[in-house]
């Protein structure tokens, strides 16, 4: 079990911030007490190995189904959307996919390099205006530009990167073969 400052800190970080969400949730549920839900939660995460928790919204929801389902589980009378709620409502989970990371960095590869082939007055511009998130003023004053130029200059980044992707898009289109329009007649 972590230390109880350790454990403070995971808390605060990890559940309290979103405890609201989780209440909102818990409140679909007939015949449950939320706050009881959430205090005995609480008492189950204090005794758990915290360190190995690599997604604790998810196991905050997933200590509230489980206790869901005991208070259920205790109850003579249970509404059957109720179960049904609590079995089939899973947890979406925040974490993209490998293939989307994947593609993600792909993507912040291609703009990097992209912006590398911008002329350097409009790659420090574009920088600044769309990365760095300088006001046109600030710009023009870091740069000693007008601000005219700046806006200038940001246009002919924004018009030269629109243009590499639409280059890397074309050649990334596949051929349709033997579509409609295609009469191409065999020779037998």
């Amino acid at each position: 079990m972590l230390g109880d400052q350790h454990y403070s800190y995971w808390f605060a970080k990890h559940i309290l911030p979103n405890e609201h969400v989780v209440r909102t949730w818990l409140g679909r549920f007939p015949q449950i007490e939320v706050d009881d839900i959430i205090q005995e939660a609480y008492v189950i995460m204090a005794e758990a190995e915290l360190d190995n928790i690599s997604n604790p919204i998810a196991y905050f929801y997933t200590v509230c189904r489980n206790l869901i389902l005991k208070h259920y589980k205790k109850t003579r009378i249970v509404e059957i959307v109720a179960l049904a709620d609590v079995q089939n409502d899973l947890l979406a989970d925040h974490m993209p996919s490998l293939e989307a990371v994947a593609d993600a960095r792909a993507e912040l590869r291609f703009l990097n390099s992209v912006i590398q082939r911008l002329p350097e007055r409009c790659r420090n511009v574009f920088i600044d205006r769309k990365i760095n998130g300088f006001t046109q003023k600030d710009c023009a004053k870091n740069r000693g530009i007008s601000e005219n130029s700046v806006e200038k200059q940001l246009a002919r980044a924004l018009l030269s990167i629109s243009k590499f992707y639409a280059q890397r898009d074309k050649s990334q289109a596949i051929p349709i073969r033997g579509g409609v329009g295609n009469d191409k007649k065999s020779h037998s």
